[in-house]
C-alpha cells in the first residue's frame, strides 16, 4: 500500500498539470425575473483558491430577505490546467414587487480584496408574468431573457467582396432546449460560407450564468452602399410539462403517488428567437495604384510561395512550376499567377482550394537551350487593414537547359537551332531482327514456366489489390460525407462502451446523454448532416423514407424523448432500466446500419 501511495504521488509531481493561480470571485443569480411566489438563488464563486474560505457575509440587499443554504466544491482539470472552486449558496426570497439590484459584495483573500458586480433584479407581481405554470406552454414573455441571441462581426465598416467573421451566439438560462438549429437570415446582398461544428462554453450577463452555443462563419458583402445584416433568427424546441399521466390511481390519504413525476407528459414548444440587425458600409476598391496584375484577394498576412523542379533539364523536357498562397481573406475569386515567359510552351495550370489559400501546378516546357531562367512571379492583393494594394514577388529561378541527347526525339514544338549533341549512329552496329529474335526466345521460356505465370498472377493480384485500396483512400479524402458513412458505426460503438461504464456507477443523466448522442450522431453521420440540426420530425421522416419498420421508428423516438427526460427534466430510470435501454439502441444501430446501407 505504501509502495502504491508513493507511486501515485511520484506520478502526480510528474504530470504536466499546470496549476490556475488568478483567482477570481464573481456573484451570479439562476434569473434575472421572479415572481413574489418565487426564490432567487444567489452564488458568490472563488475560483482558484487552495485553502478554506469562510462564508461570505451579505450586506443588506433591498428588497430580499436572505438566508444561507451552504457551501460547494469542485475540482477540475481542463487541457492540463488545474481549477479549483468554492461557492457559497444564498436563498434570496422578494418582500415585494419591483426594480432591485444586488449590490457589489466584497472579499478580502490573503490580503487581496476582490469584489462582485452588482445585479439588476425584476421582481414581478404574479408568476404569470414570468413563466407558464406547469401545465401550460412557456410563453413568449416568459422567454424573453431566458433565450437570447446575439449576432456580431469583427467590423462593419468593409470593403466590397471582403470577408467578414460573423459570430452568432445562443445563451441558454435554465431552460430545456432542444433539436437547435442552425442560424438562419436574408442573405441577399452577401455570400456566406457554410457555419462550422458550434462550440458550447457559458458566460455571465447581468450577474445570470447562461449556457452559450456559439455559432461562426465567414461572409462577403456583393453589394456596394449600406447593407442590413440579420435579425439573425434561431429556432429550437422548449420542454415543459403538461401534466400527470400516471397509470397508478393512488389511495394514499395524504394524496401522495410514489410514480409521480416518473410518468409526468412533456411536450416541446416551438420558439425562435432574433438577434438585433447589424449595419454596414460597404465601399468599392480603390481604383488608384491597383496593379494590373491584381489577383482579386482581399485580406492580410498573405503570404505566396514558388518553386520550379526540376532546376536542369533538356530541353523539350517538362518543368513543374507550384504556386501556393495562404492568408487570412476571401480567396473565392482570387486567380493565381500564370507563368507567360518568352521561350517556353505553357499549359494551363492546376489549381485547388485548400483550408486557408490556394494552390497552382503549371508545366513549362523551354523551347530554347538559350533559356538559363524562369521569370519572377508576383501576387498582388488588397489589404484592408492599410488600404493599399500589395505585391509579393517570388523569382526569378534559375534553370539549365541543355540540348537534347542524340536520336532523342523532341518532345515539344518549336524549337530553333538546337544541334545534336555528338555523331549520327553508324548503320550496320547491330540487328533489330537479331534483338527482336532474340526478345522472342526469352519470352518464349518464360511463357513456358509455371513458376512465372505464377509470381506473374501474384503481381497482379498485388497490382489490382493497391489500386482498389488507393482509389478507397482517395474516395475517403475527397469525399467526407463517405467517410463520415463509413466510421458511423465504429463511432457510435465507441460512444456507447463510454455509455455502458456509466450503468455501474448510477451516472443516469450522463449515461442517457451518451445514449442519445450516439443514435444522433449515428444517424447525422450516415445523412452527412448536423446533429444539431436533426429535429425529431426531420429524422422521424427520414427514417420513414428509408423504409425503415414503424416498431423501429416508434423505439428511436420514445428513446430519445426518454433520454430528454432524464437530461432536462429530471426524470430517473434504475440500472435494470438503462442495461434495457443500451441494449435496445445496440440492436437499433444494426437494424439501422442495414436500412440506410444504400445512401
Amino acid at each position: 500500500m505504501k509502495k502504491f501511495i508513493l507511486c501515485f504521488l511520484i506520478l502526480m509531481a510528474a504530470s504536466p498539470v499546470v496549476m490556475a493561480d488568478a483567482v477570481t470571485f464573481e456573484a451570479t443569480v439562476d434569473s434575472s425575473r421572479i415572481s413574489m411566489d418565487q426564490v432567487l438563488q444567489l452564488t458568490l464563486t472563488f475560483t482558484g483558491v487552495n485553502h478554506d474560505l469562510n462564508p461570505i457575509s451579505l450586506p443588506a440587499v433591498d428588497g430580499f430577505s436572505a438566508k444561507y443554504l451552504g457551501p460547494s466544491t469542485s475540482v477540475s482539470i481542463v487541457n492540463g490546467v488545474y481549477s479549483s472552486s468554492r461557492s457559497f449558496i444564498y436563498d434570496l426570497f422578494p418582500n415585494k414587487a419591483g426594480h432591485f439590484q444586488i449590490p457589489p459584495i466584497t472579499a478580502t483573500i490573503g490580503g487581496q480584496m476582490y469584489t462582485t458586480k452588482s445585479i439588476d433584479v425584476d421582481v414581478l407581481q404574479t408568476s404569470s408574468q414570468t413563466q407558464g405554470t406547469s401545465t401550460q406552454a412557456p410563453s413568449e414573455e416568459s422567454l424573453k431573457d431566458k433565450v437570447l441571441v446575439e449576432a456580431s462581426v469583427d467590423r462593419t465598416d468593409v470593403y466590397l467582396n471582403e470577408r467578414l467573421d460573423l459570430t452568432v451566439k445562443l445563451f441558454v438560462n435554465d431552460v430545456p432546449l432542444r433539436d437547435v438549429q442552425y442560424p438562419q437570415f436574408d442573405q441577399q446582398g452577401f455570400t456566406v460560407d457554410d457555419f462550422e461544428k458550434p462550440e458550447q462554453n457559458s458566460e455571465i450577463i447581468n450577474g445570470v450564468k447562461y449556457e452559450v452555443i456559439e455559432f461562426k462563419t465567414h461572409l462577403y458583402p456583393n453589394r456596394l452602399g449600406n447593407l442590413t445584416l440579420g435579425p439573425v433568427r434561431i429556432q429550437g424546441n422548449v420542454l415543459y410539462k403538461t401534466g400527470q399521466n400516471s397509470p397508478f390511481q393512488s389511495n394514499d390519504i395524504f394524496g401522495g403517488d410514489i410514480f409521480n413525476g416518473f410518468f409526468d407528459s412533456y411536450a416541446a414548444r416551438p420558439v425562435v428567437v432574433n438577434s438585433q440587425p447589424i449595419a454596414l458600409r460597404v465601399s468599392p476598391l480603390p481604383e488608384n495604384d491597383r496593379p494590373k496584375d491584381f489577383s482579386g484577394a482581399i485580406g492580410t498576412s498573405f503570404d505566396f510561395h514558388a518553386s520550379v523542379s526540376p532546376s536542369q533539364v533538356k530541353a523539350g523536357d517538362p518543368i513543374t512550376l507550384k504556386m501556393q498562397v495562404q492568408g487570412s481573406g476571401n480567396f473565392k475569386d482570387m486567380t493565381m499567377p500564370i507563368s507567360q515567359a518568352p521561350g517556353f510552351k505553357t499549359y494551363e495550370p492546376q489549381v485547388k482550394n485548400t483550408e486557408n489559400g490556394k494552390t497552382a501546378e503549371e508545366v513549362i516546357i523551354p523551347t530554347s537551350t538559350a533559356i538559363k531562367q524562369v521569370p519572377p512571379l508576383h501576387f498582388s492583393y488588397f489589404d484592408p487593414a492599410l488600404k493599399e494594394y500589395r505585391t509579393i514577388t517570388r523569382g526569378p529561378f534559375a534553370v539549365r537547359v541543355t540540348a537534347p541527347a542524340p536520336g532523342q526525339e523532341f518532345k515539344a514544338v518549336g524549337f530553333t537551332n538546337l544541334a545534336k549533341e555528338g555523331p549520327a549512329p553508324t548503320a550496320g552496329q547491330f540487328s533489330f531482327e537479331e534483338m527482336f529474335n532474340d526478345i522472342y526466345q526469352i519470352l518464349k521460356q518464360l511463357a513456358a514456366s509455371i513458376w512465372f505465370w505464377a509470381g506473374f498472377g501474384i503481381v497482379l493480384a498485388a497490382g489490382i489489390s493497391y489500386f482498389l485500396w488507393r482509389r478507397f483512400q482517395d474516395r475517403l479524402a475527397r469525399d467526407p460525407a463517405f467517410a463520415r458513412r463509413l466510421k458511423a458505426r465504429a463511432q457510435a460503438r465507441e460512444v456507447l462502451n463510454q455509455a455502458q461504464a456509466l450503468i455501474s456507477a448510477g451516472k443516469t443523466k450522463d449515461f442517457y446523454a451518451l445514449l442519445s448522442k450516439a443514435l444522433r450522431d449515428f444517424l447525422a453521420d450516415k445523412w452527412g448532416e448536423s446533429a444539431a440540426a436533426l429535429n425529431m420530425n426531420e429524422i422521424l421522416n427520414r427514417l420513414q423514407k428509408a423504409k425503415l419498420d414503424e416498431d423501429s421508428r416508434a423505439q428511436i423516438k420514445s428513446l430519445l424523448e426518454q433520454s430528454d427526460l432524464v437530461c432536462f427534466a429530471g426524470a430517473n430510470r434504475d440500472t435494470a432500466q438503462m442495461r434495457t435501454d443500451f441494449a435496445q439502441v445496440q440492436n437499433l444501430i444494426s437494424r439501422l446500419e442495414k436500412a440506410l446501407k444504400g445512401i
